[in-house]
């Protein structure tokens, strides 16, 4: 006997004890979750809100019009996370699947109470990747967020997935974050943020496949990301508006692009879009006690001119509307960072990490009274908008009619 035919009978006796894999289940067995919605409940408890898919239903849909929703949503209440989860099968068919998830969605009350422990628990989940985005639901419970449907798209959580990764890409006031860097703002500088979510329009009329949020051309309600959710360590403390959470992104580098305008003080504006931005803050120490200025350089093109004679094309004209543009991108800076001085009394934006990666001696000296040091750290503002591109149409059609 050859010694190739010896390997192959050995291998192939080997084969026969071999099973398949351990937790291995039959798509048919699972209920595919694409978002998760935590609440508080009564005795300490959470309730846990499943939006989970129904293959059948999109199955149907594929092939012929729409007549109904194509998902469905599944409710427990336990002590703990992973007993809810585990609690749904009681009511559903199949097993629940977080391999999936699409949408993590925390409630206000609930997010005020503290999220470290459901944090960590999705962080452990074997089943679950790191790569879905955490929301807050402003002022609502996050089961009415996820009970709300969609017209465009038609598994709610998808739309969500998207809307918030385009916004945050095309947006400066929100922003997109996984559940792993949570987890790692949690850990490393204990104030991260989320962007909120809010329902717009008549709730009632959003639940379920009601008629007007399906059959009109506008939706009886919608589901809108707004502002940015501030914690201190894994509490909710507060939100900021528009312009404070515009200001954060540029402070924190977290722009790609972003649509805007500006004034100009004889009448008229011209509008702007943001291509690149770069912020860098600089901690200077003045006697022991850290100074920042923070320089932010902006490449963008000029998109709109109103009721202005001046030609934007001209070198002068265009420089005078890089610094009206550098001027006002400072202001929104400066207020935004003001304004949560003077409503939270702590350092909303993080400066403190930005002292503790410069000097961590200092930042060791400071951390326990840092909010305090903060309240009257100094802080400068050095913006550098280049306008590259301002098309042909702007410089020649308006002059034209001026004529």
């Amino acid at each position: 006997m050859t010694y190739k035919r010896v390997l192959v009978i050995l291998l192939t006796i080997l084969m026969f004890p071999l099973e398949g894999c351990w937790d291995r289940k039959e798509l048919n067995q699972l209920g595919i979750a694409v978002a998760i919605g935590i609440d508080s409940a009564p005795n300490n408890q959470l309730k846990v809100t499943a939006q989970v898919v129904i293959p059948a239903q999109i199955a149907q849909n594929n092939s012929s019009k729409n007549v109904g929703s194509n998902v469905t949503l599944f409710e427990a209440v336990a002590p703990t996370l992973t007993e809810a989860i585990q609690m749904i099968t009681e009511i559903s068919p199949r097993r629940i699947y977080l391999g999936h998830i699409k949408m993590f969605i925390l409630g206000e009350a609930f997010a005020r109470k503290g999220i470290a422990d459901v944090v960590e628990t999705m962080v452990r989940a074997p089943q679950t990747r790191a790569d879905y985005y955490v929301a807050v639901a402003k002022g609502r419970r996050a089961e009415e967020i996820l009970q709300i449907t969609t017209p465009l798209e038609s598994i709610p959580a998808n739309k969500l997935f998207t809307s918030l990764e385009a916004s945050s890409e095309d947006w400066a006031p929100t922003i997109k974050i996984t559940v792993d860097e949570l987890l790692h703002n949690l850990l490393t500088n204990g104030r991260p943020v989320l962007t909120g979510i809010r329902i717009v329009g008549d709730y009632q009329e959003g639940i379920g496949d009601s008629p007007r949020n399906f059959e009109t051309s506008k939706p009886a309600t919608q589901l809108q990301f707004t502002g940015l959710a501030y914690f201190k360590k894994d509490r909710l403390i507060g939100w900021l508006d528009e312009v404070e959470s515009r200001g954060y992104n540029y402070i924190n580098n977290r722009v790609d692009q972003m649509v805007g305008h500006t004034d100009l003080p004889g009448g008229g504006r011209f509008g702007m879009h943001v291509l690149r931005t770069d912020t860098k803050v600089k901690v200077i120490l003045d006697e022991g006690e850290p100074t920042f200025k923070v320089i932010v350089s902006i490449k963008g093109r000029i998109t709109e001119v109103q009721k202005t004679s001046q030609n934007v094309r001209t070198s002068n004209n265009l420089r005078h509307l890089e610094k009206l543009a550098s001027a006002k991108l400072a202001q929104l800076m400066k207020s935004s960072v003001e304004s949560t001085r003077r409503r939270f009394k702590m350092d909303v934006f993080g400066f403190g990490q930005f002292v503790h990666e410069a000097y961590p001696k200092v930042w060791k000296s400071l951390e326990h009274e840092w909010d305090r040091v903060f309240m009257n750290a100094k802080i400068d503002y050095d913006v550098n908008v280049s306008i590259g591109k301002v098309g042909t149409l702007l410089g020649t059609f308006q002059d034209v009619m001026r004529e």
